[in-house]
């Protein structure tokens, strides 16, 4: 069924009176391609033998499609859903055999497909010159940006534009600024008048004219968009640039790079090489550098760092190396992020006060890694790896400038030698007596005496306690510990009993070996008391009973193996104590646990505590040199975390020979330190509460005292290449 084309509809969308289209649902197609074919004129259409009712009825689906479009063009929906809707509609008001809309960002840039309806079933048995053709035809028609209508099978060879289908091609263009971006193509049935076909391409092209409003529309939200974008990163740039301190610079990006990135968590580490640890975490004012959580995540940011490329995970590990595989899932599973991306971040060449730096031809020095993280989705948006590289390149700078300007020798005292110039210049003198004034500091330093200590961080622990393990594999059933606070256990108790059905398995089968090992015995020597045998019968009976009471003797060891193994099953008290873990049941209750796992901690109640220091290594050589000159055990001078304010004092028992990496210290050896448990109240002696302690070396003048460890530093780094 068709009916005039130059009719218009009475809706009026995007300034423009639509015409309805002379097809518009299936149904109606169907009908008037059998009424065309009962027809006597193949392209003129007698209005007064239609049916008034269904081409009323045809005009007002018409009239709600065209709303729909209109209304879509309006909204903040995705180009890629009004694409969709946009070509459903076309193709369900002109009942047409499918559709594609072609488009692209630039004049010179190649069409691709925004959305498409039965493409392949339209182009279906065409060869690759058919497709030439049709690609051809789309180019030139968008570089001329006119409507076209394009007959069937139109075309000479794959060089030429054409229309290989057996479809007639309406095709209209989307025009923003005068520019064509993308063309909507209509697979349409063929045979239908010149009239009729007019009237697909006027309504085809009013179409294209509301989705110029849109693409129109899209594009002035998208400038909007990058202006406010622009301001963000306006924002971020002046802040990151502002200051000097390395400490607050890696804090400003931090908490400016969240807002810029828009992610959950950004987290800025610092360093050199594969020592970088974490500085700043966006939303935290402090960080606690023993948490398990930062622990990992420095490692495996060193691990990143080494590799020399950044991290992107979105949940797929498989291309991942193993050692950069294991960290991360640890430092996930710590975490809970859906995506983490790790960018190292480099030495930036031009920094402040530089002219013209001269590209370096060494590798760029790493100094620290940016993090960035989003909690609950996975997805890594465009805009989010764009903004991010931005967020990189500018703290790269600010950090590169930060830390130059902090590495500058004696920096705190030529600031206060610079605030002091405007006063040394304004009259002579100051200049006289500057001279004396320096030399009177000089000597202060070098001469006066002063306590010499040596700083270092540890953890109370008690000096008498028994750590147990599991012996055997095995899933832990029952913990007959009471619930009480730190239950006490004698020497033998049950502290834990688990099952092993493996165990269990090669136990029964072992007997059941044993068994018919001695049933095959009885029957032999059975058969043996019988007599009968000949000789080469008796020497074969002997052997077998020999190496069947072998193989029994090999079974009973076994087992006795497997029995006492079973037996450990049993986990007893290697001493009396308390039970010092916190929820044993909750905490391992029905998990299985592998043979040498630390299950519990056993304290006797009546032990005293001691400390135990972390000296780092730049500071044993004094150690060692005040321990020997003393004839007495150093003293120290400690103070809890759980309770600041009050100093206790105790002395040095022991000091390790061997060196470890036991925290973020570095190489450390430890110190035990013995003191009066007199002096702490027994709610504060708790195992494990951090100390930080002073070990008393002695004097010296007050100036080693202040910048002993600049002068090893210098000695180290400096004198010794010279």
């Amino acid at each position: 069924m068709t009916h005039d084309p130059t009719t218009p509809s009475e809706t009026d969308t995007a300034r423009h009176q639509v015409a309805v289209p002379p097809v518009a649902t299936s149904d109606a197609a169907a009908k008037a391609d059998r009424r065309r074919n009962r027809s006597v004129e193949s392209d003129q259409i007698n209005h007064g033998d239609a049916d008034e009712q269904l081409v009323s009825e045809t005009r007002k689906q018409i009239r709600e499609l065209v709303q729909e479009i209109s209304t879509l063009s309006k909204s903040d929906c995705s180009v890629e859903d009004f694409h969709q809707g946009l070509l459903t509609r076309i193709t369900t008001a002109l009942a047409a055999i499918g559709g594609a809309i072609w488009v692209r960002d630039t004049p010179n840039d190649p069409l691709k497909i925004g959305y498409q309806i039965n493409l392949a079933e339209s182009f279906a048995g065409s060869d690759s010159e058919a497709m030439n053709q049709h690609g051809h035809l789309l180019k030139k028609l968008a570089d001329s940006g006119e409507p076209t209508l394009v007959s069937p099978k139109s075309g000479t060879n794959a060089n030429e534009a054409g229309n290989p289908t057996d479809h007639l091609l309406v095709v209209g263009p989307i025009k923003v600024d005068r520019e064509t971006i993308g063309l909507v193509e209509i697979f349409q049935r063929s045979g239908a008048g010149p009239a009729t076909q007019r009237g697909y391409l006027r309504f085809v092209v009013q179409m294209c004219e509301i989705a110029s409003d849109f693409h129109r529309n899209e594009k002035i939200r998208a400038f909007a968009s990058h202006q406010d974008m622009w301001q963000q990163m306006a924002h971020f740039i002046d802040a990151v640039h502002r200051g000097l301190d390395p400490s607050q610079t890696a804090y400003t990006i931090a908490n400016e790079a969240r807002r810029l990135i828009d992610c959950d968590r950004v987290t800025v580490l610092l360093g050199k090489g594969r020592q970088c640890r974490v500085k700043a975490v966006s939303g935290l004012d402090s960080i606690e550098r023993r948490a398990e959580q930062v622990r990992k995540l420095n490692a495996l940011s060193g691990t990143v760092i080494k590799a020399g490329q950044p991290l992107w995970y979105t949940g797929e590990d498989a291309d991942l190396p193993p050692q950069i595989e294991t960290r991360l899932h640890d430092y996930v599973d710590s975490s809970h992020c859906k995506m983490l991306a790790i960018i190292p971040l480099f030495e930036s060449e031009s920094r402040v006060g530089q002219q013209d730096p001269q590209p370096s031809r060494r590798p760029p020095k790493t100094i620290g890694a940016l993090v960035v993280e989003q909690l609950k989705d996975s997805h890594v948006a465009p805009a989010l790896e764009r903004r991010t590289d931005v967020v990189v390149q500018h703290s790269q700078t600010a950090l590169s400038n930060s830390l130059a300007h902090n590495r500058i020798f004696l920096m705190p005292v030529w600031k206060t030698l610079g605030k002091l110039m405007p006063d040394f210049s304004s009259g002579g003198m100051w200049k006289l007596l500057s001279i004396p004034i320096a030399a009177g500091i000089a000597a202060f330093l070098a001469l006066f005496p002063y306590a010499f200590t040596l700083g270092a961080n540890g953890k109370l622990q008690p000096q008498i306690q028994h750590e147990v393990f599991a012996q055997v594999d095995g899933v832990l059933e029952q913990i007959p510990v009471a619930d009480s606070e730190d239950p006490f256990v004698r020497q033998g108790d049950i502290l834990a009993v688990m099952t092993n059905s493996d165990l269990k398995l090669a136990i029964q089968n072992l007997e059941g070996q044993i068994s018919e090992t001695r049933a095959q015995i009885s029957s032999d020597l059975r058969l043996q008391s019988r007599g009968g045998l000949d000789e080469v019968e008796s020497v074969m009976l002997a052997g077998r009973l020999d190496s069947a009471r072998q193989s029994r003797k090999s079974l009973e060891k076994e087992l006795e193996i497997k029995r006492r193994q079973a037996e450990q099953l049993n986990v007893r008290s290697p001493a009396d104590g308390q039970v010092v873990n916190w929820q044993l049941r909750q905490n391992l209750l029905r998990r299985p646990v592998l043979r040498g796992q630390n299950l519990m901690t056993i304290v006797d109640p009546n032990t005293d505590f001691e400390i135990e220091l972390e000296m780092p290594e730049r500071r044993l050589a004094h150690l060692l040199e005040a321990a020997e000159q003393s004839g007495d055990p150093l003293e120290v001078t400690f103070g809890l975390i759980s309770h600041p304010g009050t100093e206790y004092e105790g002395i040095v028992t022991r000091i390790d020979r061997r060196l470890d990496v036991h925290s973020d210290e570095g190489n450390t050896a430890k110190v035990r330190v013995t003191f009066d448990n007199q002096q702490i109240g027994e709610q504060l002696m708790r195992s494990g509460t951090r100390v930080t302690a002073k070990v008393h070396c002695g004097t010296r003048s007050i100036g080693y005292v202040v910048f002993h460890e600049l002068i090893e530093t210098v000695q180290s780094s400096v004198m010794f290449w010279l």
